[in-house]
């Protein structure tokens, strides 16, 4: 009988021993297994945070491209409209003006001294079988005395067409009112030109005869 027991009790710590190496076994592969899985979820969690990081990256590039394409668009181009008076706009070398008609306005209160003290306008009229156009010298019409003889220069009217002129003659003269002469008294009225442009110079004025 105490034989009995006692293989009954080895059998039970030899029973027992393996059943707590087995625990043991189960608890270490528990283990590895909870570690593993805490590894993939770190690696979950970095991997999403550098997505975000990348996201935030790309949304900050094109918020700096669409504000550099709104500016682009917001920038106004500047356009230049001719003025061309009441009969059109004269171009001679670097210097271009308005006309503005003086016998449009003899019927009205405007003179002739107002159309060339204005801005941009010069006065253009008939006198005597000739066209002549007229401004002050300080406003760009001393153009006139740097001329030469061959130079060309137009007029173009607000449809486009144009009509051009060649400098025949230029001459010192005075402005006497009623008339336009050279140094000694002969009307350039009387001469062979088709236009006359004139303008202050020095202590009478500088003429330019144009065919």
């Amino acid at each position: 009988m105490k034989k009995y027991f006692t293989v009954l009790l080895c059998t039970f710590v030899f029973l027992f021993n393996d059943f707590s190496i087995m625990n043991a076994n189960m608890f270490a592969k528990d283990e590895k297994v909870l570690v593993k899985c805490n590894y993939l979820e770190e690696v979950k969690q970095e991997l999403v945070e550098v997505k975000q990081e990348e996201a935030e990256d790309t949304t900050a590039i094109q918020t700096s491209t669409s504000d550099e394409y709104i500016e682009e668009d917001n920038t106004v181009t500047e356009t230049y409209s001719e003025n061309y008076g009441t009969y059109g706009r004269l171009y001679v070398s670097w210097y271009d003006v308005a006309l503005y008609d003086y016998n449009v306005y003899t019927s009205s209160s405007a003179s002739l001294q107002e159309l060339v003290d204005n801005y941009d306008s010069a006065a253009y009229y008939a006198n005597r079988g000739k066209l002549v156009i007229a401004d002050h010298n300080y406003q760009g019409f001393s153009v006139l005395g740097s001329l030469s003889e061959g130079t060309t220069s137009y007029i173009k009217f607000a449809d486009g067409s144009t009509i051009g002129y060649s400098l025949i003659k230029k001459a010192k003269g005075y402005n006497t009112g009623p008339d336009l002469v050279d140094t000694e008294g002969n009307s350039f009225y009387d001469m062979d030109a088709s236009l006359i442009m004139y303008t202050c110079y020095e202590d009478g004025i500088m003429v330019t005869l144009w065919a």
